[in-house]
């Protein structure tokens, strides 16, 4: 049974990677999205970044159904796991996170968690998660305030949806999966600063290790313990 969700999932996942919307048109300020997303299959498949996402949503999807098995709750798991990757597809290439994807990915996972709570009575795990929710995106709104340039309005909403799906897991998982993106954000600008590929000015994108890190902690350590 475990074998079979894992292939399954796993060819579903490159099917769902090659239709997943990931073609934006940015506005005249490059700060917003002015139309999309929209799914483009045959850019995808002609081109090696595109090979590259269904690959690694292939992966996502079959790495989260081997972790977590037939569970209520691994719609939900995929559902974010798929978004993840379209958003980091996104943020590399226009630097920026579009909330008509963030804002229906946070919806639809809280949907599907709650009739996971409702089907197997995990009313503490929903709070949680819920509760995370709101802390991550506090938190979030509050470095940018501090700090508008860091952190875009997208990076906020993703903090939310992030927070949703580790809290469900644990306090410590929305810890370590936030604290490993932050981590690995910090990593990359002091090596760009340090081989001067990078400027103290230039913008980084932070969505994508903010994803990296959950999915991190998801396929690894969903209880937040990374370090044993």
């Amino acid at each position: 049974m475990t074998a079979a969700l894992v292939v399954g999932c796993g060819v579903a996942g490159a099917v769902v990677g090659v239709w997943l919307p990931v073609e934006v048109e940015p506005s005249e300020d490059g700060r917003t999205v002015a139309a999309g997303p929209w799914p483009i299959p045959t850019m995808v498949l002609t081109r090696t970044w595109g090979r590259v996402m269904v690959l690694a949503t292939a992966g996502v999807w079959a790495g989260l159904a081997a972790r977590f098995g037939a569970v209520w709750e691994l719609p939900a798991d995929l559902v974010v796991g798929a978004g993840l990757v379209a958003l980091t597809v996104i943020d590399l290439r226009y630097q920026l996170l579009p909330r008509r994807i963030v804002v229906p990915l946070g919806v639809g996972a809280l949907a599907l968690y709650g009739v996971a709570a409702a089907a197997t009575g995990a009313g503490d795990a929903f709070t949680r998660a819920v509760l995370c929710a709101v802390a991550a995106f506090v938190l979030f709104a509050v470095l940018r305030l501090v700090n508008p340039s860091a952190l875009g309005g997208g990076d906020v909403t993703l903090a939310a949806v992030l927070g949703l799906t580790l809290g469900w897991q644990s306090v410590d998982a929305v810890l370590a999966g936030l604290g490993l993106g932050a981590v690995l954000a910090a990593v990359f600008a002091l090596a760009g600063l340090a081989t001067r590929r990078v400027r103290r000015d230039t913008p980084v994108s932070y969505g994508p290790f903010l994803a990296v890190g959950t999915l991190v902690v998801l396929l690894v350590a969903p209880g937040g313990h990374l370090l044993g």
